[in-house]
């Protein structure tokens, strides 16, 4: 993924290169930030991604790309409101669904962007999204942006990558450090490692944080295993990868996911962080 020439801070760079997974991205991508702009950038980043024919994607100069980057290739679908209407309607829902199975005009890949996800997405909308976000047509990627992805239904996320874009322009050094502690647990023979690292997640300031390290740390075993680069941690992103199947890695990120979205709920921390290593440990132990 070519991050050279584009306007993103170190954090987002690496956030938005560990999506990509041996030259594709995620069907579905929720990307979650308070800077709305930064969030519309990175979409518009990753549907230059998706419709570039350069080798080296996105390239910045192809017309595919320059379409993309002015907001006008025929592909690429921001969806807005109808009307006057401050969120999406079932018929409008409906449409896209319907348009996702039409070939594409000119790119090999088609692309719905939908701002404001989070206000605009009704629940009844979400839940007639859910088929398409499961059983997508080929080459068709979503990307719902928005300021808190905890307002989207359980069942929109666990069929979404889930990225969150900072503000400011680093992880906190305690939760990054909490993660790669987390992630050498899982790693270690010993069960005692995995919970002690855990105990760190008794901190709700930092939690939801550190979990995300956590998903960037396995995202980087699944990059060392595709033979692209770490971007996150090259050291545990090796030892990930030698340890671990891409199967395995995925299975990690989406239980992690689950568990960022259990931690805001009012749930018993002890139990949630025994769940959790359990879980951790089923899937590294099993065939």
């Amino acid at each position: 993924m070519n991050l050279s020439g584009f306007d993103f801070d170190e954090s987002a760079k690496k956030i938005i290169g560990t999506l990509d997974n041996n030259g594709r991205i995620p069907h579905a991508i929720v990307i979650e930030s308070k800077d709305k702009s930064k969030a519309l950038a990175a979409a518009k980043f990753l549907s230059m991604y998706a419709v570039c024919i350069s080798e080296n994607r996105p390239c910045g100069v192809c017309a595919q790309c320059h379409k993309a980057e002015q907001a006008v290739h025929a592909d690429i679908k921001y969806a807005y409101p109808e009307k006057k209407s401050k969120t999406y309607s079932i018929d409008q829902m409906r449409d896209i669904a319907k348009d996702a199975y039409i070939c594409p005009n000119e790119a090999n890949a088609k692309i719905y962007i939908f701002e404001e996800a989070d206000n605009r997405l009704s629940v009844i909308a979400q839940n007639s999204f859910l088929k398409l976000l499961e059983e997508p047509p080929q080459n068709v990627y979503f990307i719902l942006l928005c300021e808190n992805a905890k307002r989207l239904l359980d069942t929109i996320l666990s069929r979404c990558t889930v990225i969150t874009l900072k503000s400011s322009t680093s992880f906190d050094e305690t939760a990054v450090q909490n993660a790669k502690n987390i992630v050498n647990g899982i790693l270690s023979s010993r069960e005692y490692d995995l919970l002690l690292a855990s105990n760190s997640l008794c901190d709700k300031e930092k939690a939801d944080e550190t979990l995300a390290a956590v998903k960037l740390i396995l995202r980087d075993g699944m990059a060392v295993l595709s033979g692209a680069d770490a971007v996150f941690d090259a050291a545990l992103g090796k030892s990930l990868a030698a340890r671990f199947t891409n199967g395995k890695l995925i299975e990690m990120i989406e239980l992690t996911e689950n568990a960022k979205i259990k931690i805001t709920e009012n749930i018993n921390i002890n139990l949630l962080t025994t769940w959790l290593c359990g879980e951790y440990r089923r899937i590294s132990w099993q065939r």
